[in-house]
């Protein structure tokens, strides 16, 4: 049985709307975290807004990981082409490579000058 062309479209893209949305909540996070600095405190040597921003990397590590493993499951099942679940893959791994990037400064530089 074929899936619906919107459900293949969605997990082929899942990786990049999900950073898409991770890069929308880091600048909404140091956004708000610059324009109130009495609502983040130090905690464990990093503002609270960065353990914010970190936790939501890895959600959206996560969220990736597990939008690739569905696609592999859902093509090795229905007997797809696994060309499906390679490009899936692909794209959440770029997507999980430009989530680490925009993360790992937080850990390099203040959040707000």
């Amino acid at each position: 049985m074929r899936a619906p062309f919107g459900i293949e479209l969605l997990f082929l893209i899942a990786g990049p709307g999900i950073w898409l949305v991770h890069f929308l909540f880091i600048y909404t996070v140091n956004a708000i975290a610059c324009a109130r600095p009495g609502l983040t405190g130090p905690w464990l040597g990093l503002p609270a807004s960065s353990w914010v921003i970190v936790a939501g990397g890895v959600l959206a590590l996560g969220g990736m990981a597990m939008a690739a493993w569905r696609q592999h499951e859902r093509v090795r099942a229905s007997g797809a082409l696994p060309f499906r679940a390679w490009l899936t893959a692909a794209l959440c791994a770029l997507s999980a490579l430009a989530v680490v990037w925009e993360t790992l400064p937080v850990f390099l530089m203040p959040s707000c000058h």
